[in-house]
């Protein structure tokens, strides 16, 4: 299989708030009153803890049944920390994006301690979203007029 390129597209609708398309789905962006949106939707820096997520348990399926490790549910929570002021502005005291990202994977099923340490490195080796947070893929883009 080759490279795959993934594409998405959105639009602004009025306030802060941004809908996008990927494939035949939506998803609608946002900012809470505290930072000027009217909270219609999550913003985006949610919606790549979400797409995190996503991914994460994606992986830890995709590698459980590859193993036959019986896993019976995966429930999985995470957070990031912000300094606003790269938002707003003020990128030259703290950067933009996150500081920091933390995720638990809570995993139910006969598994030894041994196996949950495999599955979380090879989920974490795997794992496309957390490969993009982790290791600063390329960014660009361009601006121009309609």
């Amino acid at each position: 299989m080759g490279v795959l390129t993934f594409k998405a597209s959105g639009e602004w609708v009025e306030g802060l708030r941004i809908d996008t398309r990927v494939r035949n789905f939506s998803l609608s962006f946002d900012e809470p009153p505290s930072l000027g949106g009217k909270d219609s939707a999550p913003n985006p820096v949610e919606g790549i803890l979400a797409a995190l997520i996503g991914c994460l348990g994606i992986v830890t399926v995709v590698v459980a049944r590859e193993k036959n490790l019986p896993v019976e549910r995966i429930a999985i929570e995470a957070e990031g920390d912000l300094d606003p002021r790269g938002f707003m502005g003020q990128y030259d005291i703290v950067r933009p994006g996150f500081l920091s990202i933390r995720f638990v994977v809570k995993v139910s099923g006969k598994l030894s301690e041994e196996e949950l340490q495999w599955l979380l490195d090879e989920v974490k080796k795997r794992c496309p979203v957390s490969d993009v947070l982790s290791n600063g893929t390329e960014v660009s883009g361009r601006i121009e007029r309609t």
